[in-house]
């Protein structure tokens, strides 16, 4: 990471004294925000030290009001940061934090209280002043010792002082480091954890990329925009400062390469597979006109100071995955980002995720399919790709890109069986995608290992170069618009490269996670249950050498869960639309509902897999060595989980709305009936008795059903009933209801045996209760 300068005072005048009645010469006048033409000021800086216990801080006059960044490191993967300032108030040196003003055009507003426009986190007396250096000396021992600063809203501690200690400062370039350990109370116990501080400046105010909701970056405060609404926030990207050595190439090196650090704690025979995942990132840069774009370093140690400063980015390798009884799956990143202009200043990635997690979940997708998952513990070769795979995921978000759904519901189904697509496409349109490897390739393709497990796609190269690509100087900001806005509608014409956000509701199956979403769902699934099978059967022979049967059981309960996700894919069709978000200039929908005869095909497919599995699923021939007991019964709660997605309220306010399109008059009363009829089979095929797990299903939908009946408004305000049934949907539930009744009362009659007369008499008291009030 390139060194970090201060800013000019020029700069901070126009935060001073901001000239609203004129923008162009206010705090968002582009002249100064994107040229970053402004001298800089490179000395001198905060030093500290430690003298009879004390810690004190000398702060050179030049510094007072300009923007500091201050940050504390503790045990959590979250880097909290604040952007801060010395003043000078009579006598006394306050430590203050400002509204920011965005290189966007917006003000980011305190979030403690929004109409202030400064806080004060602390103040202290001035100790002494030099001369004729102009250095004001202040004491801040209790701030950083009992201080206890919102990080963020609602942040407190409940401090334990008498285990907290100084314990060393380090004065770095234009950055001091400050080492403690703070007593906490935590959970009922004292604890005195690490906790470092950093105090360092900021560099020039680098130029921004507006935010756009049609593409899949983080803004620069993570917090300050609404992920899931379709419109364009005011704010930036969060994006590294990557510009071009030589500005007139179409490919040239960087100025300052995007640099990685791999931690000494990375066991060395991982570290190359680690090393090729962030460098895997080099095509997508290379998009983007940049050549070296990356660099990795391996050092042989690390320094606390250099783990803990601005100008290290490291990948760690963290030992969770050691501890008894505790296990990480996935990983994730530390960002610490200059919210004037989204530029991201240092960015850790942790890399949490244990091996047999990993080879547990390539197993349950792969083992059919590549010979070297077969058995445990798999060769370093595979071992070091899922490794290799995880970096890759984890570096996007360090690039800015955030998970969700790039592409997905896009590719074709029958491409991703074919080995020449795999190879220029991969199997997913991007490695941000939560697809995992490719369990719909069968035996008989002969799809090399390789091509299994995702890779940097299609969709990530042309995430990279929308955001980093670089323009011509001469270039106006409409003209940088306009070509942002081109590649953007590049979307109209490959669907692939349609980006959606699924945080609150999934609406469709471009939404969809833990499997390859082909445009073919229904056809995908079954291919994959094909896999799944030979998993259940690969199972016995992979764990005969583990000394328990944890291991076993483990994998089965995966295999469940694979099949859950792969049911919940097809069930996304249902009242599910295709997804193209799109700008008030761009023609046609944003939502597109999937064709009716579709979603039937679902709904039917679902009746008969997810509510009647299979017996190889239900009951495997090892399932006697893991089970005593109907308890716990998770594949039960599976199918329960699957019929509460089918009854959300969501989905059935989806489908009222279908309704009113061609096509699909009537469609909610047809789904209701082909789902009660589908769960109720027993009623109308004469079987002359109800399976337990049915049982179990049938008690759990007339529960949903009669809730929704009983449900009372709370409420009128239409932005609060996402969670209420409409009176419509009630209606035609009532009807459902009756309907079932009526056949439930008939299977009294008819029943011969004790458990099956039992079973309908209590669906008819449940029944019959909702006019009871019970």
């Amino acid at each position: 990471m390139k060194k970090l300068k201060l800013i000019s005072c020029l700069w901070m005048g126009l935060i001073a004294f901001p000239t609203w009645a004129c923008p162009e010469k206010g705090p968002f006048a582009s002249s100064t925000m994107e040229n970053a033409s402004v001298p800089v000021q490179t000395e001198p800086f905060l030093t500290t030290f430690i003298k009879e216990g004390k810690l004190y801080v000398d702060i050179p006059e030049q510094l007072l009001d300009m923007p500091l960044l201050f940050i504390r490191y503790d045990l959590s993967y979250e880097r909290k940061y604040l952007q801060v300032v010395w003043s000078m108030k009579g006598e006394n040196v306050l430590l203050k934090t400002p509204r920011i003003y965005s290189s966007a055009g917006v003000v980011l507003p305190l979030k403690q209280k929004r109409s202030l426009e400064e806080n004060i986190l602390a103040v202290f007396p001035v100790k002494s002043q030099s001369e004729p250096s102009g250095s004001l000396r202040i004491d801040i021992t209790d701030f950083i010792l009992n201080g206890v600063v919102e990080w963020r809203p609602g942040f407190t501690e409940n401090l334990v002082p008498q285990i907290s200690l100084l314990e060393n400062v380090k004065n770095l370039d234009h950055e001091i480091i400050i080492k403690t350990r703070r007593g906490l109370r935590n959970n009922g116990s004292n604890i005195s954890i690490p906790v470092y501080y950093g105090l360092c400046a900021l560099p020039d105010v680098m130029k921004g990329r507006s935010y756009d909701y049609r593409m899949g970056f983080y803004n620069e405060d993570m917090g300050g925009i609404d992920y899931d609404h379709t419109k364009n926030s005011i704010a930036n990207i969060a994006r590294w400062r990557l510009e071009k050595k030589y500005k007139g190439e179409g490919a040239s090196v960087p100025i300052t390469p995007i640099t990685f650090v791999l931690s000494p704690d990375i066991p060395k025979r991982w570290r190359p597979y680690v090393r090729k995942g962030i460098l895997a990132w080099s095509t997508a840069f290379a998009s983007a006109g940049f050549k070296d774009a990356l660099l990795v370093k391996e050092p042989d140690s690390l320094t606390e100071w250099q783990v803990h400063s601005i100008n290290t980015s490291i990948v760690h390798w963290g030992d969770a995955r050691y501890l008894r009884g505790f296990d990480v799956s996935g990983g994730t990143v530390s960002r610490i980002v200059d919210h004037r202009s989204g530029e991201i200043l240092k960015c850790d990635i942790h890399l949490g995720a244990s091996l047999q997690n990993l080879s547990d979940q390539y197993f349950v997708r792969c083992a059919p399919l590549d010979k070297r998952a077969q058995g445990f513990p798999f060769p370093d070769d595979l071992a070091g790709s899922l490794f290799m795979t995880l970096t890759t995921h984890e570096a996007g978000h360090a690039f800015g890109l955030m998970d969700s759904n790039y592409g997905e519901y896009a590719y074709p189904f029958e491409n991703i069986r074919d080995r020449k697509w795999l190879q220029t496409m991969g199997h997913t349109p991007s490695i941000m995608n939560y697809a995992r490897e490719n369990n719909i390739a069968q035996p008989e393709d002969s799809v090399p290992p390789s091509l299994l497990v995702p890779k940097v796609g299609p969709m990530d190269r042309y995430h990279i170069q929308w955001a980093y690509m670089e323009f011509p100087g001469q270039m106006s900001r409409d003209g940088e618009q306009t070509e942002l806005e081109h590649l953007i509608r590049k979307q109209d014409s490959v669907p692939w490269f349609r980006y959606n956000n699924s945080r609150f509701e999934v609406i469709g199956p471009a939404m969809s996670d833990e499997v390859v979403e082909t445009n073919n769902p229904i056809e995908s699934t079954k291919l994959a249950l094909r896999n799944l099978e030979r998993v259940i059967g690969i199972i016995p022979g992979a764990v005969m050498g583990q000394r328990d049967n944890a291991r076993l059981e483990g994998l089965y309960l995966k295999t469940l869960e694979q099949w859950y996700h792969h049911m919940r894919h097809v069930l996304s069709l249902v009242g599910g639309y295709a997804v193209h978000y799109k700008s008030i200039h761009q023609p046609g929908k944003m939502y597109t509902p999937i064709a009716w005869n579709r979603q039937e095909e679902a709904l039917e497919f679902l009746l008969d897999h997810a509510f009647d599995p299979p017996k190889w699923l239900v009951r495997p021939d090892f399932l006697p060595k893991l089970t005593y007991s109907t308890y716990p019964d998770k594949l039960v709660d599976y199918q329960k989980r699957l019929v509460w997605e089918l009854m959300r309220t969501q989905r059935f306010k989806r489908l009222e709305y279908m309704e009113t399109l061609e096509g699909y008059h009537g469609c909610h009363q047809r789904f209701l009936s082909i789902l009660q009829e589908g769960i109720f089979k027993e009623l109308y095929n004469g079987s002359s008795q109800v399976e337990r797990k049915r049982q179990e299903l049938q008690s759990f939908y007339i529960d949903k059903l009669l809730l929704a009946l009983r449900q009372q408004e709370t409420t009128i305000a239409a932005d609060k009933k996402a969670f209420d049934f409409t009176e419509y949907s009630k209606g035609l539930l009532m009807g459902q209801q009756e309907n079932l009744k009526e056949g439930v009362k008939r299977k009294v009659r008819k029943s011969k045996t004790l458990s099956d007369q039992g079973h309908w008499t209590r669906i008819l008291a449940k029944l019959n209760s909702l006019g009871t009030g019970s």
